[in-house]
Parts: structure tokens; sequence; C-alpha cells
């Protein structure tokens, strides 16, 4: 496969990730408002906001970079999840970041193969910070990844 093709390929998945993108700003935005105002919640909508300002920040880092490469950035949006229901609003936000890191490490692995390692690496900046908020809305769901029983090197248990 030539690079030019590699290239039309990345471009195309930047744009995809690019309406993602926009499509997890409004998710966000939209559950923000919907989502209950019990206590135990508070701190949950407040890290909504704050995940909705950071996916419009991915969102130009990825025009300015499809821009960079040759491409147009796309103005198409995703599909958008919405719910009344607290926990199936933070489980799709939750999948909507599960989805994006995995396609962020593919797009990672193809600018590397055309040595475009800079342009990975501001892909690479936007995985963790989604990886961030996968672990956020896990903590908000109580989803923990230990496995019960587990004994810690600085555990005192015999």
């Amino acid at each position: 496969m030539t690079s030019q093709i590699q290239l039309e390929q990345v471009i195309n998945g930047l744009n995809l990730d690019l309406s993602w993108e926009y499509a997890a700003m409004i998710q966000y935005i939209q559950h923000t408002p919907v989502c209950s105002r019990a206590p135990e919640y508070t701190a949950v909508i407040d890290e909504l906001l704050e995940h909705a300002q950071e996916e419009h920040e991915h969102a130009v880092v990825l025009s300015d970079l499809i821009q960079y490469l040759g491409g147009i950035p796309t103005v198409e949006v995703a599909n958008r999840l919405t719910s009344l229901n607290n926990v199936e609003m933070l489980r799709q936000d939750l999948q909507v970041e599960y989805d994006a890191i995995r396609r962020y490490l593919q797009r990672i692995e193809q600018l590397e193969a055309l040595q475009l390692y800079d342009s990975a690496q501001k892909i690479r900046n936007i995985a963790v910070v989604e990886q961030e908020h996968a672990i956020d809305l896990e903590k908000a769901l109580g989803i923990q990844k230990v496995q019960s029983g587990t004994v810690y090197p600085f555990s005192h248990n015999p």
C-alpha cells in the first residue's frame, strides 16, 4: 500500500474521530442538565462539564491535524446517546470513551507507520485524556478493576 493511500486512510480515520469528538461533546453537554441533582451526582455533573470542554479541545487538535495532513475537517456529527437514567447515561459516556481509546490507539499505529511521530504524539495526548475520562466514569459507576482477594506487596496480610 502506498504511503499516499495510507495517509488518506489516516485522514479519513481522523475525520471519523473528529465526528465522534463532536458527538461526545454534545452528549456530555446534554447529559449534564439531565443528570439527577441528587447529592451523589454533584461531583459527577461537574466532571461531565469538564469532559465536554476537553472533547472540544480534542476536536480543535484533530481539525488542525487533519488540515496539516492535507485533509478537510468534517462537520459531520456521530450518533449521540441519551437517557433519563443517571446510570445508563454514565454507561453511555463510558462506552464512548472506550471506543475513542480503541480508535486512537489504531490512529497512533497508523501515524507511526508513516513516520509522523509528532502527529502520533498529539493523538497519544488525546488518548491519555480519554483514558482519564474513562477512569472518572468507572469510579462514578463503582466499577472496580481490582480482583477481590488480591494481596498487594505492601499488604500486611500473611
